[in-house]
């Protein structure tokens, strides 16, 4: 992998497709997609208008498959029960804890085309990248890369740094920035800009976005932190001057969950997942015995054992067991 220092390499997996994105053999981004997921940000579909959310300006909407989207803004005219062609410009959202966020769309040209919208592979395709197709008989140059570190920040919110830490709380409004580390506030907020730029782009966050930096009463120094930003940020954002409470609003455009909403989600998805990666790598013979938590087991669906059978060549069998932490399975 020396060679290819900069550009995307693809994972596609059992139940999760992956992405991670290279620059001068750095991680630079990471992207995941599940299967059945909701439609896609650029879908192009024809949806049944349901009912009025906010009368005259909003509505939802039914897409084919029976998922509702949030449609603004309402078309003139358009009566409940009528069929509308909508493109999602944000696919839904499951929150922390579980509840549901309905996708977004607006209305589409009636002669524009239907589709489904561009997957991961296509959307990394069109971005004028090099993309380097991975496979498992090859070696994890994902874990090479530092795919499992990036993961277990974006599940724990938590991303250290020389002299500090940042702490990513997921709320239903904005995803929150906490600056904290026992430096001076002057060097730990300047510190803690890189750490914050690199990590909007590494992990997809988008939408409305806090960070609540140590307080700075001078303004110069306040003024010397956003520059240090700017100056870091390689994404599109736009974003407020910091106040005098240290705390500052970016804006970004959101297509899609960030990796940690994915990730935070639902632990006991996450776990069946790697599982199922782990036990594709593993070099053994003979049959595979994936020993589980209940909740985990749950997730391991018929499909998803059957996929692992097909691709391994292996018969595959599953044992609950209560005793097993969520993320302790094991592979026999």
């Amino acid at each position: 992998m020396a060679e290819f220092a900069s550009g995307w390499l693809y994972e596609a997996g059992i139940g999760e497709n992956r992405a991670l994105r290279l620059e001068n053999g750095d991680l630079a981004q990471v992207r995941v997609e599940r299967a059945g997921a909701s439609a896609r940000a650029g879908a192009v579909l024809d949806a049944k208008f349901t009912r009025q959310w906010v009368a005259g300006k909003s509505g939802i909407v039914t897409l084919p498959g029976g998922q509702e989207a949030l449609l603004q803004p309402l078309p003139d005219g358009l009566t409940e029960g009528a069929m509308v062609r909508v493109e999602i410009v944000r696919a839904a959202m499951t929150e922390r804890g579980g509840q549901a966020k309905r996708a977004k769309a607006r209305p589409a040209e009636p002669d524009r085309p239907a589709g489904e919208g561009p997957d991961l592979l296509a959307e990394i395709s069109a971005s004028g990248l090099p993309v380097r197709q991975v496979h498992t008989h090859e070696d994890d140059v994902f874990a090479q890369h530092g795919w499992h570190e990036a993961i277990e920040q974006a599940e724990s919110g938590r991303i250290d740094f020389a002299g500090g830490s940042l702490l990513l709380s997921l709320t239903p409004a904005m995803t929150v920035i906490d600056v904290d580390g026992p430096l001076p506030p002057f060097e730990l907020a300047k510190r803690a800009t890189r750490e914050i730029a690199l990590a909007l782009v590494r992990f997809d966050i988008g939408g409305n976005i806090g960070v609540d930096f140590p307080t700075l009463e001078a303004k110069a120094e306040r003024n010397v932190v956003a520059t240090l930003f700017d100056e870091n940020m390689t994404g599109n954002c736009e974003r407020t001057a910091i106040n005098g409470f240290g705390f500052m609003q970016i804006v970004r455009r959101k297509a899609r969950p960030s990796l940690p909403e994915i990730m935070q989600a639902n632990r006991a998805i996450n776990a069946a997942l790697k599982l199922l990666r782990q036990s594709e790598r593993d070099r053994g013979t003979g049959a595979l015995c994936l020993t589980v938590h209940p909740a985990v087991a749950n997730k391991l669906t018929a499909p998803l054992l059957e996929e692992l059978a097909k691709r391994t060549g292996r018969s595959v069998s599953l044992e609950p067991r209560g005793e097993i932490a969520i993320e302790g399975g094991l592979i026999g």
